[in-house]
C-alpha cells in the first residue's frame, strides 16, 4: 500500500495566503495524514541523498520549476507516499485510492487530434507530474529522474517553453507510453484532475477528490497563447460517473484487477 503521507514544496516557509488555505485542506479531509514539507534548502538535501550522481546537473537547471520537478521524483522515490503541489486542494479523502496500485498518476487532460500529433504523444491525454503517488523506491520515478537528466544534457540552452518536455508532464507522458507499466495505475482525471472550470456543484463533483487550481507563476513570462492555441489545448470535460477509478484504456494487472 501507498504511505499514509504527503509531500509538498513552496521555495520558502512563507507561502501565499490562499496555498496555507489548500495546505490545511489536506490535514482536514484526512486524519492521521502524515505531512512533509520542504523548501528549496530542503530539496536539495533530498536529491543529493536520493541521486547524488545528479546533484551537480539539478543545482544547475536553469529555471527552479525543473529543480521542482525533479525534486518530486527524488522525494517520492526516497519516502513513497503522495505528492501535490501547493496549488492543489483536497476535498475528499485520498485514502481509499491509496491500496489500488503500488503507483498512482492521474489523466491531465484529454487533447484534440492536433494537439496530440503536435507533441508526438502516441495516446490524446497526457500524464500529470502536479499530483502522483507510490511507494518508496518505485523504478518508474527513478527512470523519470534519469530520463530528465539525460534530455537536459542533450540541450545547448533550455527555453522555459521546453521545461516541461525536459522535466515535466510532457517528459512523463512520453516516458510512460514506452512500454506497459502494470504496476502503475492511471486514475481517471475527474478523480484527481477535473478541469479548472469543472462545475464544483453536486452531483458533479461526486467523484472529484483533488482540484488544481494552477497558480502556474512559472508561467507568468509566457507570451499571451493566441486564440487557435488555447482551443487546442482545452482539454475535453470528463465523464463524472465513471465506472471506476482507472482508466480503463490503459492496459496491464492493475487495470484488470479493478475490472476497468
Amino acid at each position: 500500500m501507498i504511505p499514509h503521507s504527503i509531500t509538498q514544496t513552496w521555495r520558502s516557509t512563507a507561502l501565499p495566503a490562499t496555498a496555507e488555505r489548500f495546505q490545511e485542506s489536506w490535514r482536514r479531509n484526512n486524519p492521521g495524514l502524515s505531512y512533509r514539507f520542504f523548501d528549496d534548502a530542503g530539496c536539495v538535501d533530498v536529491v543529493a541523498e536520493v541521486a547524488p550522481q545528479f546533484l551537480a546537473d539539478y543545482l544547475n537547471f536553469p529555471h527552479s520549476v525543473m529543480r521542482a520537478d525533479f525534486f518530486r521524483y527524488a522525494v517520492i522515490y526516497r519516502d513513497g507516499g503522495i505528492y501535490a503541489d501547493i496549488d492543489m486542494e483536497c476535498v475528499r479523502p485520498i485514502h481509499p485510492l491509496l491500496s489500488i496500485a503500488p503507483a498512482l498518476f492521474s489523466v491531465e487532460a484529454h487533447l484534440s487530434r492536433a494537439r496530440q500529433q503536435e507533441l508526438r504523444y502516441d495516446h490524446p491525454l497526457q500524464i500529470a507530474n502536479c499530483i502522483f503517488a507510490a511507494r518508496s523506491g518505485h523504478p518508474f520515478l527513478m527512470e523519470a529522474m534519469e530520463r530528465s537528466i539525460q534530455l537536459v544534457r542533450s540541450c545547448k540552452s533550455i527555453e522555459r517553453h521546453a521545461i516541461e518536455d525536459l522535466t515535466g508532464p510532457r517528459m512523463l507522458t512520453r516516458l510512460f507510453f514506452e512500454k506497459l507499466r502494470p504496476d502503475i495505475g492511471v486514475l481517471r482525471q475527474i478523480v484527481l484532475m477535473p478541469p479548472r472550470h469543472y462545475p464544483d456543484v453536486w452531483p458533479f463533483k461526486t467523484n472529484i477528490h483533488t482540484r488544481h487550481h494552477f497558480f502556474g507563476s512559472w508561467k507568468a513570462r509566457s507570451p499571451r497563447r493566441p486564440i487557435s492555441r488555447i482551443w487546442i489545448e482545452r482539454d475535453l470535460w470528463p465523464n463524472p460517473f465513471p465506472s471506476g477509478y482507472l482508466d480503463g484504456r490503459m492496459n496491464g494487472p492493475a487495470m484488470h484487477r479493478q475490472g476497468m
